[in-house]
């Protein structure tokens, strides 16, 4: 592993060198770039807003689990607060029963008792039922606040996004105009001739000599992806990165060197060609650079809507303001008409507050 890092930053450090080195022969892209006083300022600002509008954003996904967790919570208890409550009820229903078979066997303050607690067990489950109300209540707010805040985070985005692509477009404009410089150059270069013919070598010697005046005047791109061999860039790999025109052309000193090798001198004008690849780098460097000016750069993956993360609020099917339970008369009993029996425990029943069914008419209630 050391041996690997070892070698990783030699070959940063060798990538460094040989881009000096390309500077001998061409021209690079990777000069500072401007921004108008004015628009980095704005830009500043712009990416101060976008990163208070990400903590909003933030702020309301923490709103949201915080409330959806008490709602989960309050759900959970209501299972057991209704069991409470059903055993209450159903002790509640046993005591009249027995007290209407053998009155006075069962003290009225234990009928109270088992009233109070038949009463809180009741209460307790609808006040879980409004809670989980309240909840979905609050969660469909600040699912809505966060649409808002969402849309105001995109259009914030857009609108800084490309007043960064414009800062970036003026720049690589800009370079590209300093880099298609014409230049007056002269080379000379030698082949080999092995078994070719005069003609071929001849031929071969012309188009070496081409292609070093077109790397001595071209711009270099040099990016990390570059295959290193022996911690160099070979030749030919320089050479697949670089583009140019050549104009009027002269040929000279062509003649064999040491009967194997043939030798050409070329005299021209080199136009620097900037290729769409070149161009997207350049663009890359400049937008990186632009971000780290105004801020950093942000990475717009992370930042979702808060309401879509959260879902939509399913109802419970529940009726949250259903009537508290009335004991039912026992079996075998005449129902009696609740103006001609006084309930057993001397409380008026709470008001409901909607009549969902009709009820039989008890014997019993508080």
């Amino acid at each position: 592993m050391k041996f690997l890092l070892e070698m990783h930053m030699v070959f940063r450090r060798t990538l460094i060198i040989l881009i000096a080195m390309a500077l001998s022969f061409g021209y690079a892209y990777a000069s500072s770039i401007v921004i108008v006083p004015e628009q980095q300022r704005d830009l500043k600002e712009q990416r101060n807003q976008l990163g208070a509008q990400i903590k909003k954003l933030d702020n309301i996904s923490k709103q949201i689990a915080a409330v959806q967790a008490e709602k989960s919570a309050e759900k959970a208890s209501i299972k057991r607060l209704e069991a409470e409550s059903n055993d209450a009820r159903i002790s509640l229903e046993k005591m009249q029963n027995f007290d209407r078979e053998s009155p006075g066997s069962i003290s009225p303050a234990k009928l109270n008792a088992a009233a109070d607690r038949n009463r809180q067990a009741f209460s307790a489950v609808k006040e879980a039922k409004e809670h989980v109300t309240n909840a979905d209540a609050k969660i469909n707010s600040l699912n809505s606040e966060a649409s808002v805040q969402y849309a105001e985070f995109l259009r914030l985005q857009t609108s800084f996004e490309r007043d960064v692509s414009r800062v970036v477009d003026v720049n690589v404009g800009e370079q590209v105009r300093a880099l298609q410089v014409s230049k007056e150059v002269e080379v000379t270069e030698r082949v080999p001739c092995g078994d070719d013919s005069v003609p071929v070598c001849k031929e071969r010697s012309k188009k070496a000599a081409e292609l070093k005046a077109t790397e001595r005047g071209s711009a270099v791109l040099v990016n990390s992806f570059t295959e290193v061999k022996n911690f160099k860039l070979s030749k030919e790999e320089l050479r697949s990165e670089v583009q140019a025109t050549l104009t009027n052309k002269v040929f000279s000193n062509q003649h064999f060197v040491n009967d194997s090798e043939y030798e050409t001198t070329i005299k021209a004008t080199v136009v620097p060609a900037i290729s769409n690849a070149m161009r997207e780098q350049m663009a890359s460097a400049i937008r990186s650079e632009v971000y780290a000016i105004v801020g950093g750069k942000i990475d717009y993956s992370q930042v979702q809507n808060p309401s879509q993360l959260a879902g939509g609020i399913q109802p419970d099917n529940q009726a949250e303001d259903e009537a508290p339970p009335y004991v039912k008369p026992a079996k075998g009993k005449k129902k009696i008409e609740p103006q001609q029996e006084a309930p057993v425990v001397q409380e008026e029943p709470p008001p409901p507050q909607r009549a969902p069914r009709k009820l039989e008419k008890p014997t019993f209630s508080f």
